[in-house]
C-alpha cells in the first residue's frame, strides 16, 4: 500500500463577513505566521480591494473583498495548512471555494508505473484525459484526469522537473484539486488533507494503485447540519 501522508497544497475560501476588519480576521491573519505584517496590494478576479499577508519580500497569503460576496483568502503551498487550521478555529462563517491536497514520493519509475493506472482506470471510467509535458523522452510530465470545470481533478506530476535546480527527477507528486459548489463548500471547511484525497471517484482510482481501506466521501454528502451550520448556509445563500 501507498504511503497516504498528505498535506494541503492550496487552499482558498470566502469568509462571509464583510471586510478584512470585521470578527478581528485581519488580525488574526497576521498573528497566523510568525513575523508577519500586512501589506497593500491590489484587487483581483472582481474584487475592488486586496492587501496581503507578508514576512520580508515573501508573499504568505492574499485577500481580497469589495465588488463580491465575502472576503476571499488564498494561500499556496506550505501556507496552505496555516489558512485551513486558523478558519477552522477562528469561529466565522466560512466556505471553501478550492482546496487541494498532496502527496509525494522519491522513487525511479514511481511516475510511469502511477501514470499506467490511472490512465487504464480512467479509459475504463471514461474520465477525461489531458496529457501535457514530453511524454516521447519521459520529461517534466503531468497528467489530468477530470475535467477543468469538474468539481474533483486528479493531477500526477514530476515535481522535480518543476522546482528545477538540484531537486531530484524522480520526485513524483500525486494532488487532489476540489473545487465544491454552493453549500458543499461549508462541508468542505471542516475536511482533513486526507478527505480531499478520497472524494468522489478519486477514492475508486486510489484503490486501484493500491491504498485499500478508503473511505469515499463526496463534495455533496449529506450531513445534519446543526444550528450554526444551517446559520451558515443562509448566508451563503444570501451570498450567493
Amino acid at each position: 500500500m501507498l504511503d497516504q501522508n498528505c498535506r494541503f497544497d492550496w487552499y482558498q475560501a470566502t469568509v462571509y463577513v464583510p471586510e478584512p476588519s470585521h470578527g478581528g480576521l485581519a488580525g488574526e491573519l497576521v498573528k497566523a505566521w510568525d513575523l508577519a505584517d500586512l501589506a497593500p496590494d491590489k484587487g483581483m478576479h472582481g474584487y475592488l480591494h486586496g492587501a496581503k499577508i507578508v514576512r520580508g519580500d515573501r508573499t504568505l497569503c492574499r485577500v481580497w473583498w469589495g465588488g463580491n460576496p465575502g472576503v476571499n483568502i488564498t494561500c499556496s503551498g506550505e501556507d496552505s495548512p496555516v489558512l485551513a487550521e486558523l478558519l477552522q478555529r477562528l469561529g466565522l462563517p466560512y466556505g471553501v471555494t478550492r482546496a487541494d491536497a498532496c502527496c509525494d514520493w522519491v522513487e525511479p519509475g514511481l511516475f510511469d508505473s502511477l501514470a499506467g493506472h490511472l490512465i487504464a482506470f480512467a479509459q475504463d471510467k471514461t474520465i477525461s484525459i489531458n496529457q501535457q509535458g514530453d511524454w516521447v523522452r519521459g520529461q517534466a510530465r503531468t497528467l489530468y484526469l477530470g475535467s477543468p470545470q469538474s468539481p474533483v481533478r486528479l493531477v500526477l506530476y514530476e515535481k522535480g522537473y518543476e522546482q528545477g535546480g538540484d531537486a531530484p527527477k524522480d520526485w513524483v507528486r500525486l494532488e487532489v484539486r476540489v473545487k465544491p459548489k454552493r453549500e458543499h463548500r461549508i462541508a468542505v471547511g471542516r475536511w482533513k488533507p486526507e478527505e480531499l484525497m478520497v472524494c468522489g471517484w478519486v477514492a475508486d482510482a486510489l484503490a486501484v494503485l493500491g491504498w485499500d481501506q478508503l473511505q469515499k466521501r463526496a463534495v455533496g454528502t449529506v450531513w445534519r447540519p446543526s444550528d450554526d451550520e444551517r446559520s451558515r448556509a443562509a448566508l451563503l445563500r444570501q451570498y450567493g
